[in-house]
């Protein structure tokens, strides 16, 4: 009797859903690996209308094609407003968002970052840098873009900062996740695919950009191409065969299914991030195994990349004399884990910004402020739980009162940082400079 060859085998176990084979081992043969790589990437072959309404001008659509990021935002007004009203949002014709305080007056300081940095769900005027700006009595320019990780914020700090835009103090906002961002190829791959479904349409972005990796031999920081880097190519991305060639040998795809599925579909991708983050006591025998110990090779290798990109931007900075202050933000159950007394020790509650990180920026002199710290020392003075705490200020992002909160907790130690102080806080004996127009004589 003939015995079924190894690949029927394999393509039986998969139609089964099975994961491991019947040794135990979670390292899947090849045809089976590569077949997993399909199944995985297809849920996320692009939806042609989305990518076409995406790269059409005319069209009113959240975001706008950008070769490097990916993305850069357009001027929307969408129904995601506190109370259930409408954001309008509106970016000036130099990219960052519209300016309402001091917007005739030059600006020596600029913001980078994702949507926290933008103020995603606050209207004009409503950002922690337009209430900063209007109590410090100097306009502060807002350059952050929903979605960006920490990498491809750098990557606009980088061209701003060499440009007439540039300012002599740069404020970095690294909010949760923005570390693992910056080594995704294709953002959208980290999210469930039924999730991916919710950012067609006018939300369409999240799409293939420049992002970051680590040689594996000098853990030296490598700037890796946009794989859709023409409307052509993106477009392209609406063929299966297309997703599946591009990214079938992508490292972080194959981590992604490992800590998805339990199932290792290309062991050297795995053992590059052991190389290159120096995590040991892992185990990868079973698939919960697999999906634990990949995680937190995921994690750690991010880290790793993030702090490489923050010497990168303290020495590029440092070369043209301007400043750099860090700010970390956090997801709303951050907030609440920590004013609960909650150990941040299990999804879906991660450290997104670990001891060792912050004991990087403490080693290069970096200024931070980890804002945690102040939502707690603010929650103490309260008579509510942390869930109704946390509540008053979040709807996702910050709402307008989350984004006053988050700009007086910081507006001490940015006071004390900047030289001179703001207009507000001078001297009566100092002229305020940059206020002719506005006072008599």
């Amino acid at each position: 009797m003939n015995q079924p060859n190894r690949r029927t085998v394999a393509r039986a176990a998969l139609a089964a859903g099975l994961g491991p084979s019947a040794s135990g081992s979670s390292l899947l043969a090849s045809d089976l690996a590569d077949q997993t790589i399909r199944n995985f990437l297809k849920s996320y072959v692009m939806d042609r209308p989305s990518v076409e309404a995406f790269l059409d001008p005319k069209a009113r659509v959240w975001a706008k094609f950008d070769p490097d990021t990916g993305y850069l935002l357009r001027n929307s007004f969408m129904r995601d407003g506190m109370d259930g009203s409408h954001t309008l949002a509106r970016y000036e014709p130099t990219g960052q968002r519209y300016q309402v305080n001091y917007r005739d007056q030059p600006s020596r300081i600029n913001t980078y970052g994702n949507s926290f940095t933008q103020g995603h769900q606050s209207n004009d005027g409503e950002t922690w840098q337009e209430i900063l700006a209007a109590h410090y009595g100097e306009p502060i320019r807002n350059w952050g873009i929903g979605g960006f990780g920490v990498y491809q914020a750098s990557l606009r700090l980088e061209k701003v900062e060499k440009s007439d835009l540039g300012a002599e103090y740069v404020i970095f906002n690294i909010w949760g996740d923005d570390h693992w961002r910056s080594i995704n190829a294709w953002r959208q791959l980290t999210f469930p695919p039924e999730v991916v479904k919710g950012l067609s349409g006018k939300m369409f972005h999240s799409n293939p950009w420049r992002h970051a990796r680590l040689d594996p031999n000098s853990g030296a920081m490598i700037d890796k191409p946009n794989l859709a880097d023409t409307p052509q190519k993106l477009l392209a991305m609406c063929e299966e065969q297309t997703v599946f060639d591009w990214f079938r040998n992508d490292m972080i795809v194959h981590a992604l299914i490992a800590i998805r599925t339990g199932q290792i579909v290309n062991r050297a991708s795995i053992d590059e991030m052991v190389t290159v983050t120096g995590l040991k006591n892992l185990a990868f025998s079973t698939p919960d195994q697999v999906r634990s110990s990949t995680q937190k090779l995921y994690e750690a290798y991010a880290i790793k990349v993030g702090m490489r990109i923050m010497e990168r931007i303290q020495e590029s900075l440092t070369k043209m004399n301007k400043k750099l202050f860090v700010l970390l933000s956090y997801p709303g159950s951050n907030i609440w884990h920590a004013c609960a007394g909650k150990p941040i020790t299990s999804t879906p509650v991660f450290d997104f910004h670990p001891r060792e990180f912050v004991e990087f920026l403490q080693a290069r002199k970096i200024p931070f402020i980890d804002s945690v710290a102040n939502h707690v020392a603010e929650f103490a003075q309260f008579k509510i739980d942390a869930k109704s705490y946390v509540e008053r200020y979040y709807m996702g992002h910050y709402n307008p009162r989350g984004q006053h909160f988050f700009a007086f907790s910081i507006k001490d130690e940015l006071n004390r940082w900047l030289s001179p102080k703001p207009p507000t806080y001078r001297d009566q004996t100092d002229a305020p400079i940059g206020f002719k127009g506005y006072l008599p004589g």
